[in-house]
């Protein structure tokens, strides 16, 4: 075994037959087990905050804290201006810069223990383990929707309401794909080093920070802009901003090469969740 991961010429032609081959299973395994992964995110989304007073409304009230506390520091701590947007204005762009982010981490924190956490389903024929973090991925991004609505209905009496609104689906499918792919790939790897989550939860605090949600990308300085478009999150950022208020800096196209990069990087990941799944029993 390791042999041969050290000869790769002997078995890197077969990579994309073996790809293909698994991500036409797991098309097949979606297609019988659809309405199961449907229930059960919903039984996830309730679950998240059954038995506390306000329930499903913390969604929305997480972001509004969050999205406060980013506003609090840029306007009143740092005193920024920004001569393309008035103060409310601002509050829409950090608002459409935070829903991916939210969207990510949630999805990334909930994901990632939740192979380790489930392998009892292993013996369950009937849902594929490869869908227990989609599972945690489709909750997060379901509990979402309540802050993207309340961010259309403060867009609406403005003027950046517009057709450009069609685009929400394209930012939210690319915030899927993109999503699934990372939780694939880190739910495996932390079935075998349970310590994979506290490094995520650092990680994901560090890309709040590094990531243009408070900023646009044009402001980063030239030398170091390279590292804005390193981060994925970049253009998740650009298209919620573009779909929700029609504002961007980065050109239309990156969209559909991120797009065509998260589906080939999903292909790449739920294979090596699916091969490495028949060694996840003898973790439990």
């Amino acid at each position: 075994m390791l042999l041969s991961i050290w000869k790769p010429w002997r078995w890197i032609h077969r990579v994309p037959l073996l790809v293909a081959g698994d991500a036409a299973a797991i098309v097949r395994d979606f297609r019988r087990s659809w309405r199961v992964l449907w229930t059960l995110t919903l039984i996830e989304t309730q679950r998240k905050y059954a038995g506390s007073v306000l329930g499903t409304l913390w969604y929305p009230l997480y972001s509004a804290l969050l999205l406060g506390s980013y506003c609090f520091v840029y306007l009143v701590v740092l005193r920024m201006k920004f001569k393309e947007f008035g103060e409310y204005d601002y509050v829409l762009f950090v608002f459409a810069g935070l829903i991916p982010y939210l969207g990510l981490s949630e999805a990334v924190m909930t994901s990632t223990a939740s192979v380790r956490q489930s392998l009892a389903i292993l013996k369950n024929a009937v849902f594929p383990i490869e869908f227990v973090p989609v599972k945690f991925v489709s909750a997060a991004l379901f509990g979402l929707l309540s802050s993207v609505a309340i961010l259309c209905m403060m867009v609406v009496p403005t003027g950046y309401f517009g057709w450009h609104i069609l685009y929400l689906p394209v930012a939210v499918a690319m915030l899927f794909v993109y999503c699934v792919m990372t939780a694939w790939a880190l739910s495996a790897i932390a079935v075998f080093v349970p310590d994979l989550l506290q490094v995520v939860n650092i990680a994901l605090l560090l890309l709040m920070f590094i990531s243009p949600v408070g900023y646009s990308v044009d402001m980063v300085p030239a030398p170091a802009r390279f590292l804005v478009y390193l981060n994925p999150l970049t253009y998740l950022i650009e298209a919620f901003r573009f779909a929700m208020l029609g504002i961007r800096t980065t050109p239309l196209w990156a969209d559909a090469a991120f797009a065509a990069a998260c589906i080939l990087g999903a292909s790449l990941t739920g294979a090596f969740f699916r091969r490495l799944s028949p060694i996840f029993a003898d973790y439990e």
